[in-house]
């Protein structure tokens, strides 16, 4: 079944992929012609550079539940499995996952619960890097003073970790597989954390680079770009039933973005993101999947001291 279903997910990924490629070909030229070519450059590697801080963060979660990935597999299951957040639905890469999980001789339930743990996380974290631009957003409207209450309660699992249990459990339940999952610690949980902090530092830095390329004030686009994106990266997660939270993360980008730049310049960021992150996933799977290959994935099983399980 899940062989099925993962070769099912690849087809629709690409076929997704390359749909949104085609559609933006002019979008995505005129856009660069706008920034520049080397701000382009330079956007699209910050935002895949970005995305390697989160990998290493699932991993420690991933650690933390009872299974050691050599890099070379995480490598694998992340930059793979990751491509099932283009499928409409928010269940898919969680299937990916346990599909993996599965072919490397690992509980299937355990790499879909790192995943489940992985996306909290990183709203967690998200939430955190987005209070930078907290000063410049509830000058245009206290509304945005509602971030700090949501942030409360999202930190809860991460100093609470007994919290973690019911998702998780409710995850393995929907896989039809075994529940009895050892929880990732408290120190596991912050380490994951900031590393996702990290990683959201790093991409959201491509569209302070798009934004100054476009006019606007440096310090401004560094605080305002970097924590818009969080946030707005952060709504897409939420948005589940979207494909990588496609419409919603424009529209919150959009959002904190106007405090920053306006008219033309704030459509061209908006859209040249969204493009350049499609291009950067679709490139870096690439890239990955040539230095490591994608057939004959090993099998990982090894002896592993757990880490103390808190409730």
């Amino acid at each position: 079944m899940f062989a099925g279903l993962r070769i099912a997910a690849y087809v629709l990924v690409v076929l997704f992929l390359g749909s949104q490629l085609w559609l933006a070909r002019h979008g995505l030229a005129d856009g660069v012609r706008r920034v520049g070519l080397g701000n382009a450059v330079l956007a699209a590697v910050l935002a895949g550079v970005g995305g390697l801080p989160g990998m290493f963060g699932w991993r420690v979660l991933l650690s933390g539940l009872g299974t050691r990935l050599p890099t070379r597999e995480a490598l694998r299951v992340y930059f793979l499995a990751g491509l099932a957040r283009y499928i409409p639905g928010g269940v898919w890469p969680a299937v990916a996952h346990a599909s993996m999980g599965a072919a490397l001789g690992e509980p299937p339930a355990r790499l879909a619960a790192a995943f489940l743990a992985s996306q909290g996380l990183a709203v967690v974290a998200g939430l955190l890097v987005g209070l930078l631009a907290l000063p410049a957003l509830v000058a245009v409207s206290p509304l945005w003073w509602l971030l700090l209450p949501v942030l409360a309660a999202a930190v809860i699992p991460v100093v609470a970790p007994g919290t973690l249990r019911v998702p998780l459990i409710l995850g393995a339940r929907l896989l039809r597989r075994d529940t009895t999952l050892q929880l990732p610690g408290r120190a596991a949980l912050s380490k994951a954390t900031a590393l996702m902090a990290l990683g959201w530092l790093i991409s959201g830095t491509h569209v302070a680079v798009l934004a100054v390329a476009l006019g606007a004030d440096p310090l401004d686009a560094l605080t305002v770009g970097v924590g818009g994106f969080a946030l707005s990266v952060v709504a897409g997660v939420v948005a589940l039933v979207l494909p990588s939270g496609l419409g919603v993360r424009e529209l919150v980008l959009g959002l904190t973005l106007a405090t920053l730049i306006t008219g033309p310049a704030l459509v061209i960021v908006v859209a040249l993101s969204r493009i350049l992150i499609t291009v950067v996933d679709a490139l870096s799977t690439l890239v990955v999947l040539a230095a490591i290959g994608v057939i004959r994935p090993a099998r990982v099983r090894a002896p592993l001291t757990l880490e103390r399980k808190l409730s």
